[in-house]
């Protein structure tokens, strides 16, 4: 049998096959241990804080820039105690209050306020809106009567005041039929004037 010998060209050929599986090895250990040596990466940086209820809350006595906050009114400004500049929340003597324009005793089931004609048939949210304190006084029985007293105005002020109330008690579910009216005398000069609601009980009807 013949022995083979070898060309140059083909142990060329072998060291190729041979080198090229190596050469993956070395590569693919390579990227391992290049991975393996990366640090875990950063956590996420956090931009707030949590809140401790021990923490004090940074209190600043800067002023508020113009605009901003609440603006309490000029008691000295005449236009701040017309009608509808009223707090409709104040703060509370027993069972009267009393908002300079705005008066209500519970207790006798009494309520005044000044009206103005210019202001047309509508009254302001802060009258409309104490009139339930009126209705929820102790005075206002079954057979109680609402009297509305008023100011004997021209007949176009007179009717925009009556549709005022009815307008006002019907948003409180009182119908127009359980209302009456009682006029006074005023000064036909006068730009605003009293306006009453009070109770009226079946004996003191004539």
């Amino acid at each position: 049998m013949r022995g083979y010998e070898f060309t140059e060209r083909g142990k060329i050929v072998i060291a190729v096959i041979i080198a090229i599986p190596l050469f993956i090895i070395a590569i693919t250990l390579a990227v391992i241990a290049w991975n393996n040596s990366q640090p875990p990466p950063d956590d996420p940086p956090s931009h707030s804080e949590p809140f401790s209820p021990d923490d004090d809350p940074e209190i600043s006595d800067k002023p508020l820039p113009d605009g901003s906050g609440f603006t309490p009114p000029d008691p000295d400004d005449p236009s701040s105690t017309e009608q509808g500049e009223f707090d409709p929340d104040p703060d509370r003597d027993g069972e009267i209050l009393d908002l300079g324009n705005i008066y209500i005793n519970s207790i006798d089931g009494i309520m005044k306020f000044v009206y103005y004609p210019s202001s047309g048939d509508t009254f302001n949210e802060t009258v409309v809106s104490l009139i339930g304190d009126f209705l929820a006084s102790p005075q206002n029985t079954a057979d109680a009567q609402i009297v509305a007293e008023m100011p004997q105005l021209p007949e176009e002020e007179l009717s925009s005041l009556i549709n005022a109330i009815i307008d006002a008690f019907a948003r409180h579910d009182i119908p127009k039929e359980t209302l009456a009216y009682s006029l006074y005398q005023a000064d036909p000069d006068d730009d605003s004037f009293e306006v009453k609601f009070y109770f009226l009980k079946p004996e003191d009807r004539k």
